[in-house]
C-alpha cells in the first residue's frame, strides 16, 4: 500500500478532529518526525490530501497507520465477579455481560482486561476478579474503519483510544511518583466517560448523559442568543471566554462526577488528586479548571517530551510538541508500552 516510503502514521480519529503524527516507524524504535490536527470539517478528500502528504510520497493511495477510535457507542465497564472459576464456562461471560450491563456479544465486539495491570483476562487460576470490558456495536467499529480507510488510512491496528490513555495516564502518574488517583473525564458531543485510575489500576469505568451538546441551550439563554445553532458556533469558536459561565454550563455534569468520586472515596479510602480532560478541542480547557475548583483537585497537563523519554520514543528536531493541549496524549498513548517491567 505505501511502497517506496518507510513513513507510517500513527493517528487518532474522534467527533472533533484528526490528530495524526508522522513517524519513523510503527514499531520501536519510534521517532515523532511532525504532528498536525486535520480538521474534519475539510471534508474526505481534504483530510485524505492532507494526510496522504504527510506521508511524503504523493504516489500512495494509503497511509499504513496505528489508529485510535472513539465510537460515541463504545462500551467501558468495570465489574467484579463473585466466582472467577465459572468464567471457564464460554457461556458465562457472555451471561454476565448481558445481565449486569444489557451488552449483547452477537452485536458489540468485547475485550476483557485484568482491571488491575490491563493485560488480557485469562481462565488459568490467577486470573482476577476484578475485571474491564470494553468494545462497541460491531456495525459501529466497522463505519469507523471506514471513515479510516476514505481518509487514505490503510489501519494496521484499530483499537479504542480511552484503553489507551489509561496505560498513558497511570504510566505517568508512576512516572511522576504520583500517588492520588486521577480522574480522566472524555468529553463528546452527548455523553461522556468518566474513568478513575489509581497505581497500576482502572478503578472506575462509566458514562455520564452530559456532552458538550446538552450546554448549548445553556449557553443560547445565558447570552440571548436567536437558537442553539448559534450557541453551537461560538462554543466551537476560541473568541469566547465561558470560564466565568463555566460553574453554570457543568452545574449537571458536576452533580454526576461529585456522585462519581463521593462513592469511590468512601469506598476506597482513597482522595482523587488530578483531573485529566480527553478528546475536548483546546479551546474548552476552560471545562477541566472550572472542574479541578470545584472538585478540589489538580488539573493533568502532561510534559510530553520528558514522558517520551521516559517510553524510549525519540522526538525529532524541529518538532515542538510544547505547545499542545492535554487531548494528545491519547493520540501518543498509542505509542507507549505499558506491560509491567520484570
Amino acid at each position: 500500500m505505501s511502497k517506496g516510503s518507510s513513513k507510517a502514521l500513527f493517528v487518532e480519529l474522534s467527533e472533533f478532529s484528526l490528530l495524526v503524527a508522522r513517524v519513523s516507524s510503527l514499531e520501536p524504535p519510534i521517532t515523532v518526525e511532525g504532528v498536525e490536527e486535520i480538521p474534519l470539517s475539510e471534508g474526505v478528500e481534504g483530510v485524505r490530501s492532507t494526510l496522504l502528504a504527510l506521508v511524503g510520497n504523493p504516489k500512495i493511495q494509503y497511509a499504513h497507520a496505528v489508529c485510535g477510535i472513539y465510537p460515541p457507542t463504545r462500551v467501558i465497564r468495570r465489574a467484579t465477579l463473585d466466582n472467577p472459576a465459572k468464567t471457564k464456562d464460554p457461556a458465562y461471560l457472555p451471561e454476565f455481560l448481558k445481565n449486569q450491563f444489557k451488552i449483547d456479544v452477537g452485536t458489540y465486539a468485547v475485550s476483557v482486561l485484568n482491571a488491575a495491570g490491563g493485560g488480557e483476562f485469562g481462565t488459568d487460576k490467577t486470573a482476577g476478579k476484578e475485571l474491564v470490558f470494553c468494545g462497541a456495536p460491531r456495525t459501529d467499529l466497522a463505519a469507523e474503519q471506514q471513515r479510516l480507510v476514505d481518509y487514505g488510512i490503510f489501519p494496521t491496528r484499530v483499537e479504542i483510544g480511552s484503553v489507551a490513555t489509561v496505560g498513558a495516564v497511570l504510566d505517568y502518574q508512576q512516572m511522576k511518583g504520583e500517588k492520588s488517583p486521577t480522574l480522566i473525564l472524555e468529553m463528546g458531543y452527548d455523553d461522556a466517560m468518566v474513568l478513575v485510575c489509581n497505581g497500576k489500576s482502572l478503578d472506575v469505568a462509566r458514562p455520564v448523559p452530559y456532552g458538550l451538546r446538552s450546554m448549548y441551550p445553556i449557553v443560547q439563554k445565558e447570552l440571548g442568543l436567536k437558537d442553539e445553532e448559534s450557541a453551537k458556533k461560538l462554543f466551537g469558536s476560541s473568541t469566547f471566554d465561558f470560564a466565568e459561565m463555566g460553574p453554570t454550563l457543568l452545574k449537571k455534569l458536576m452533580k454526576e462526577l461529585q456522585a462519581s468520586t463521593g462513592f469511590y472515596e468512601v469506598q476506597t479510602g482513597q482522595t482523587i488528586g488530578n483531573i485529566f480532560l480527553g478528546l475536548a478541542p483546546d479551546n474548552l480547557g476552560w471545562i477541566a479548571s472550572t472542574l479541578s475548583k470545584t472538585l478540589g483537585v489538580n488539573v493533568l497537563k502532561p510534559d510530553y517530551e520528558t514522558w517520551m523519554e521516559h517510553q524510549g520514543i525519540k522526538v525529532a528536531n524541529g518538532v515542538d510538541l510544547g505547545n499542545l493541549g492535554p487531548r494528545w496524549f491519547g493520540l501518543f498513548s498509542l505509542m507507549g508500552n505499558y506491560a509491567p517491567k520484570s
